[in-house]
């Protein structure tokens, strides 16, 4: 092993100390940065929160009627009940049925409906009136 010599002018460790200055600078600045930040984060949330309801579609006015359930709902072939469900709708609107019998409620196809109401033979009825 060769020996230091002791006018070596690199002992191998810290002669003076970190200056406290610009640590401190960085560490206020950090901090600041936190609290600037979170100001700004509750001051978004809050202009949100007033511009939502601007931009929400009003709730249909048959959303309290829904069957809500708490089962989980799986589908096990997505493309295929949506290609049935079209095919459903499909037919309910185009194909005369009842859709009460005993209160004698019928529906028609909505080509024929259309046509029946733009020349003023079938009346439009409010939903309130089909509630009473």
């Amino acid at each position: 092993m060769a020996e230091h010599d002791k006018s070596d002018s690199n002992p191998g460790y810290e002669t003076t100390d970190a200056h406290i200055m610009p640590l401190a600078f960085t560490g206020l600045s950090m901090a600041v940065l936190v609290i600037v930040s979170f100001i700004s984060m509750i001051v978004l949330f809050k202009v949100f929160a007033y511009y939502q309801p601007i931009f929400d579609d009003p709730v249909p006015s048959l959303a309290s009627a829904r069957i809500t359930s708490d089962a989980p709902r799986l589908q096990i072939d997505p493309p295929a009940q949506k290609i049935a469900l079209e095919l459903g709708n499909k037919d309910i609107l185009s194909s005369y049925g009842w859709v009460d019998e005993q209160v004698k409620v019928a529906r028609i196809p909505i080509e024929r409906a259309l046509a029946l109401t733009s020349q003023g033979q079938l009346p439009l009825i409010n939903q309130e009136q089909t509630a009473q």
